[in-house]
């Protein structure tokens, strides 16, 4: 059985969708769990996650109060997910028809603990180069995985269990981000299942409504940074694998602050004393621009 985990905050405009694309799947409903976890939402998701129970044997509600923190709501299925594995299906995406049933074949074996998997961006970008090609085995750098940290994959259960992963219930935005490279790092076996099939959509919101589609807080994004490089510093079983986790810290982070009209000096200096620890020139020579090993050359000498 495959848990799906559900976090919902007043998506009725997206959930017909996202429930439709859950009921229609070409596995058996009985080899599917959908837990979803009601964030107090004032719209009509509640009407609407009920009118399903007949077309997902599986789907299992719960209504919580509004928190804002998708994170902790997945914690609460996770803590009751009955499947083999747990896949993470936000409420405004969907699945292809074959999804599920692909991946019980794939993880048949039960002997990988984190598999990615082909995605699809409906109207956004999404990570592609690392997700073309099939891998049994994947190498964490060589297949291109450290560079994506989004929730868009399934983990085995008992491997969160065993190493008491979940996500940060005290972080909104970037939990997924601090979740993931937890579960990545401490991996014994990585999947990639692609081959062209879109096994996951990703929706962006028209009306810019999602998370991630609002401006970041800097001081908190610089604390999903900082906890982002304790973890890899803490698990990264390779000095290689390291420097590519850190790569993100200042591809995704330290450039995108410092390019920030609204960035001042306190946070300048934050990300010098918390995040410079990390630079060196090892992880210089990785960064993926000349332009952008130049701007952070220049970023971390001076005083």
């Amino acid at each position: 059985m495959i848990s799906l985990i559900t976090p919902n905050y007043n998506g009725s405009s997206w959930l017909n969708e996202c429930l439709d694309s859950v009921a229609n799947q070409s596995a058996d409903q009985h080899d599917i769990e959908m837990i979803i976890v009601d964030d107090g939402s004032t719209d009509d998701s509640r009407d609407i996650i009920e009118s399903y129970s007949a077309d997902i044997p599986g789907l299992k509600p719960i209504w919580h109060e509004h928190t804002g923190k998708p994170g902790a709501l997945r914690n609460l299925a996770i803590n009751r997910a009955l499947g083999s594995y747990v896949l993470f299906l936000d409420s405004d995406d969907y699945l292809g028809s074959e999804a599920v049933e692909r991946l019980s074949v794939f993880t048949a074996e039960g002997d990988t603990d984190v598999v990615a998997f082909q995605l699809a961006g409906l109207d956004r970008n999404v990570p592609s180069s690392m997700l073309q090609e099939t891998i049994h085995d994947a190498d964490l750098v060589s297949s291109g995985l450290y560079k994506t940290l989004g929730i868009w994959k399934m983990c085995k259960k008992d491997f969160l269990d065993r190493h008491s992963i979940r996500f940060d219930p005290s972080v909104g935005r970037g939990d997924d981000v601090t979740f993931m490279a937890e579960t990545m790092l401490r991996a014994k076996k990585l999947s990639v299942l692609g081959g062209g099939y879109p096994f996951y959509t990703v929706r962006g919101r028209e009306d810019g409504s999602s998370i991630t589609q609002k401006e970041w807080n800097h001081d908190k994004r610089i604390d999903v940074a900082v906890t982002v490089g304790r973890l890899t510093k803490q698990l990264a079983p390779t000095e290689s694998i390291a420097n590519h986790f850190y790569i993100r810290l200042f591809n995704a982070d330290v450039l995108d602050i410092i390019a920030s009209p609204s960035v001042n000096e306190q946070i300048i200096r934050r990300l010098k004393a918390e995040l410079g620890p990390y630079w060196s020139s090892d992880v210089a020579e990785l960064i993926y621009s000349d332009e952008s090993r130049e701007r952070l050359v220049n970023f971390f000498n001076e005083s």
